[in-house]
C-alpha cells in the first residue's frame, strides 16, 4: 500500500526549529531560576556553613599558664610568647618548598612534615609552640618562595629557667599545654586557666586574612611553693655527688619544717632538664621521695623507743643486756656485725643503735600499743602531699602480727615507708607530739587562714618526745651519727642501715638501704633532714648518709641562711 506524505516547505521547518529552541531556553531558564531559588533561599544556610567550613574556623588556644615560684619568689616555671603553626592542605601551594622550609626550621624529618602537610584537612597543626624568631623565619621564607597555606597564631610556651632544679617535683607540660608530670600535672586545672577562642578567616589562595580573639579566656593561677631554691640546689648537688662516690642505685634528701609541715627541699640524685624533657627516661622522672618504698632500719628505733617511753616501760637510765643474740619466738636476732656491748643504758642503746637492747624494750610493749603508735604517726597511710603517685607504705594489720613481727618492727624490719612518710613520723618527735600535714604548695590566703585555725592533732605525749629528742642529741655527740657534727650547732639525729629483702630470697647480704635523720637545731628543731641511699657502698648510714647532711648544712650555714641559736 502506498501512503502519501505532505510536503514541508523550508520556511515551515525554520519556524518549527525556532519554536523548539524557545521552548528549550524557557524550560532551562525555569530550571536555573528554580535552582537559584533553592540555593540562595531554601539552602542558603547550609551553603553558607559549607563555605565557612572552608574559609573560617574557631580554635581553642591555651592562655598563659600560671607561673611557679619557690617560697622566696624565685621563678621555677613560666610561659613565654610563642607561635603556633598549622597548615591548610587543600589550599596550600608549592608543597615541596614548604616541606624543605619546615624540615630545616623545625628540625623535623621530611617524612614527618610530608605526613602532616599532605593530610586531607583544611587545618592540621604543624608545631604548637614554635619560638618567635623561628616562626618569623618560616613565614618570611614561605612568602619569598610563594608557598602559601601556613597559618600562624599567637601561643605560649613553657620555660623552666632553673633547668634541672626540682625537676622531679615540678614536672613538665606537653605540646598542647597540658601538665604531664609532677606539680604541672597535679595542679593542671589551676595552672591552665580557661582557653581563648580564636576566629580564623582564610582565603582560597591559602593566605590567612584575619585572626581575631572572640573569647578572651583567662590566664592560669600562679603557684608559690614551700621549697627553698637555694637549699634545694645544695641538696641535689650533695646527694648526686654522694650517689656517684658510693656507687648507690639512688639517693634522696627531704627537708621538712616539723612545725608547719612545709617541705623545704625534696631532692634526689636522678634529675633531668625540664626544657628538654623529651630526652629524659621514666627512671629520671620518678619522684623517689613519694614513690620509693624501703624498710627504715634502725631509724625506727626512735619510734619504738618513743612508744616505750610514752607507755612507761623504760626510762633513759634503765639498764639492758646489749650483748649479741636475743631469742624471739625461736629465732635468734643479732646486732650489726654481731658486736656485744655488755650491760648498757637505754640511752646507750639508742646512741649505738643496739638491736638486741631495743628488741628487749619492744618485747615489754604490747603489740597493740606499738602498732597504735605506728598508725598514729601516719605509717601505712598516705600523707596527702600534693604530688602524683604517692605510695602508702606497708604496715600490716595488728591482727596479723606475731611476737617476731613486733621485734622486727622495732628495728625497722617487716614494715615499709616512703621518704615523705618517714620524715612526717620523725617530725612528731621534733615538734613535741603533733602530726603535721606535709605540703609543698603554699595555700591561698583563705586556705592559709583555715590551716592556721586548724591545729595539728596531738598523737604522742610531749614529755616522751622531749626525752627521745634528748637521746637523739647523744647519737650525734657520742654515737653513730658523729659524722654529722657541725661545731657550734646542737643536732639530734639517728642513723639507719636496713638490710634489703629480695622476693624469694629473704634478706640478702650486701644489699642495704643507708639512712640518716637529723633535727636542726636539736633542742628546738626548725628543720628535719632525711637522707636515704639505696645500696651504697660502704653501706653504713653513719658513714654514707650522715656526711650528705653535714655537707649540705655546712654550705647552708656558710651562705648565712641558718645560724646557731647563739648567733641569731
Amino acid at each position: 500500500m502506498y501512503t502519501s506524505r505532505k510536503a514541508t516547505s523550508p520556511e515551515g521547518g525554520t519556524r518549527h526549529r525556532a519554536r523548539s529552541l524557545r521552548i528549550f531556553f524557557a524550560v532551562a531558564a525555569a530550571v536555573l531560576l528554580a535552582r537559584m531559588v533553592q540555593v540562595q533561599v531554601i539552602e542558603h544556610g547550609s551553603w553558607t556553613r559549607a563555605a565557612a567550613a572552608v574559609q573560617e574556623r574557631e580554635l581553642e588556644m591555651s592562655p598563659r599558664r600560671g607561673a611557679i615560684y619557690d617560697r622566696d619568689g624565685t621563678l621555677l616555671a613560666f610561659d613565654v610568647k610563642a607561635t603556633a603553626i598549622a597548615i591548610d592542605s587543600y589550599n596550600m601551594t608549592r608543597p615541596v618548598e614548604l616541606t624543605k622550609i619546615l624540615t630545616e626550621e623545625l628540625k623535623m624529618s621530611a617524612a614527618e612534615v610530608m605526613k602532616l602537610i599532605y593530610r586531607s584537612s583544611y587545618f592540621t597543626w604543624i608545631e604548637r609552640q614554635a619560638g618567635l624568631e623561628t616562626a618569623k623565619r618560616i613565614e618570611e621564607r614561605a612568602k619569598e618562595a610563594g608557598a602559601y597555606g601556613l597559618i600562624f597564631l599567637d601561643a605560649w610556651k613553657r620555660h623552666y629557667p632553673q633547668g634541672r632544679l626540682a625537676s622531679n617535683v615540678i614536672g613538665f607540660v606537653g605540646a598542647d599545654g597540658e601538665g604531664l608530670e609532677g606539680l604541672e600535672l597535679q595542679y593542671d586545672k589551676v595552672l591552665r586557666g580557661i582557653p581563648a577562642i580564636v576566629h580564623v578567616v582564610q582565603g582560597a589562595d591559602g593566605r590567612t586574612y584575619q585572626s581575631r580573639v572572640v573569647e578572651d579566656g583567662e590566664p592560669g593561677q600562679d603557684l608559690r611553693l614551700t621549697l627553698d631554691a637555694d637549699l634545694q640546689l645544695l641538696c641535689e648537688e650533695e646527694i648526686a655527688k654522694c650517689a656517684v662516690e658510693h656507687n648507690a642505685l639512688g639517693g634522696i634528701v627531704v627537708v621538712l619544717n616539723p612545725n608547719t609541715g612545709e617541705v623545704l627541699a625534696m631532692a634526689q640524685d636522678k634529675t633531668y632538664d625540664l626544657n628538654s624533657f623529651g630526652n629524659s627516661t621514666l627512671v629520671q622522672r620518678r619522684n623517689l621521695a613519694v614513690t620509693f618504698m624501703f624498710e627504715p632500719g634502725s631509724i625506727f628505733k626512735t619510734v619504738a623507743g618513743l612508744s616505750a617511753l610514752e607507755a612507761g616501760v623504760v626510762t633513759p637510765n634503765d639498764t639492758l643486756n646489749g650483748n649479741d643474740g636475743i631469742n624471739v619466738a625461736g629465732h635468734t636476732m643479732h646486732n650489726a656485725g654481731n658486736v656485744s656491748y655488755g650491760t648498757v643504758t637505754f640511752s646507750k642503746v639508742v646512741e649505738q643503735s643496739i638491736n638486741t637492747g631495743m628488741i628487749a624494750v619492744a618485747l615489754k610493749l604490747e603489740k597493740e600499743r606499738f602498732h597504735r603508735t605506728l598508725s598514729s604517726l601516719g605509717f601505712g597511710t598516705l600523707t596527702g602531699i600534693e604530688l602524683p603517685g604517692e605510695a602508702k607504705g606497708i604496715l600490716r594489720p595488728v591482727e596479723q602480727w606475731t611476737t617476731l613481727d613486733l621485734a622486727s618492727a622495732s628495728i625497722g624490719q617487716s614494715v615499709a615507708v616512703t621518704g615523705i612518710q618517714l620524715i612526717r613520723g620523725l617530725s612528731v618527735i621534733a615538734n613535741g607530739g603533733l602530726l603535721v600535714s606535709p605540703h609543698i604548695v603554699q595555700p591561698t590566703e583563705t586556705k592559709a587562714a583555715h590551716r592556721e585555725a586548724t591545729s595539728f592533732p596531738r598523737v604522742v605525749d610531749v614529755s616522751a618526745c622531749d626525752t627521745m629528742r634528748s637521746m637523739m642529741i647523744g647519737v650525734i655527740a657520742k654515737g653513730t651519727g658523729f659524722n654529722a657534727i657541725i661545731p657550734g650547732l646542737t643536732l639530734a639525729g639517728k642513723t639507719g642501715t636496713a638490710q634489703k629483702a629480695v622476693a624469694g630470697q629473704g634478706y640478702v647480704d650486701g644489699k642495704y638501704t643507708s639512712l640518716f635523720a637529723c633535727f636542726v637545731p636539736g633542742d628546738k628543731p626548725e628543720m628535719v633532714f632525711l637522707v636515704v641511699l639505696d645500696e651504697a657502698m660502704p653501706y653504713g648510714g653513719g658513714a654514707t648518709a650522715a656526711p650528705v647532711f653535714h655537707d649540705v648544712m655546712l654550705r647552708w650555714q656558710n651562705t648565712g641562711h641558718f645560724l646557731p641559736p647563739s648567733e641569731r
